[in-house]
């Protein structure tokens, strides 16, 4: 009697010990899921806005980078790229915050920075595996500012070639009007 309470009172333990390593193992899967989500929608907000909607893409991809994270009731985010700030309502400077820069064209041209309240968090509350989220969203986010300043290149130059072209029949016609003009009937 008293050898079979002793093994049940193993198996129970060990049971125990399973349930709560599956339910670790499930509170971190979906955690990756969030995270997954999360990447797949910054994704999809950057191949669905023009080039003219840049500063409302970059409020949207702050709220989707605040879902993905651990704590996102507690999460705030700022964005600084170029002449573009946006953020989060709550974010704040005095925030534990981490923060990965946004480079573009091999310049660093702003950065991202996700943070919690400081009073109540530490950095130890980020995840590895959110780290490299913000790090693939710099990335995402500075090959979407580097197609933008493409775009505006390309816009520009199509415009100074339109007006050349411009510029050139005006000088045709004023070239043959001048010669017109020079011989006698």
């Amino acid at each position: 009697q008293k050898g079979l309470n002793i093994k049940i009172g193993a198996l129970v333990s060990l049971w125990i010990k399973v349930l709560n390593a599956m339910i670790n193992t499930e509170q971190k899967l979906k955690e990756r899921v969030k995270e997954l989500t999360c990447l797949y929608e910054v994704t999809s907000i950057i191949v669905n806005s023009g080039y003219d909607e840049l500063s409302t893409a970059l409020q949207a991809i702050a709220y989707c980078l605040k879902r993905g994270w651990q704590f996102p009731e507690k999460a705030e985010v700022a964005l600084s790229i170029g002449t573009y700030n946006v953020q989060t309502k709550g974010f704040n400077g005095a925030m534990c915050s981490i923060s990965c820069d946004v480079i573009v064209f091999n310049r660093v041209e702003g950065s991202i920075s996700v943070g919690y309240p400081a009073s109540s968090y530490s950095l130890k509350d980020f995840l590895p595996e959110e780290k490299t989220l913000l790090k693939n969203v710099c990335l995402a986010v500075g090959n979407y500012m580097e197609r933008k300043q493409i775009h505006d290149t390309e816009e520009e130059t199509k415009r100074q070639m339109e007006r050349n072209d411009r510029l050139h029949i005006m000088g045709e016609i004023t070239a043959g009007i001048a010669d017109e003009l020079n011989t006698p009937l």
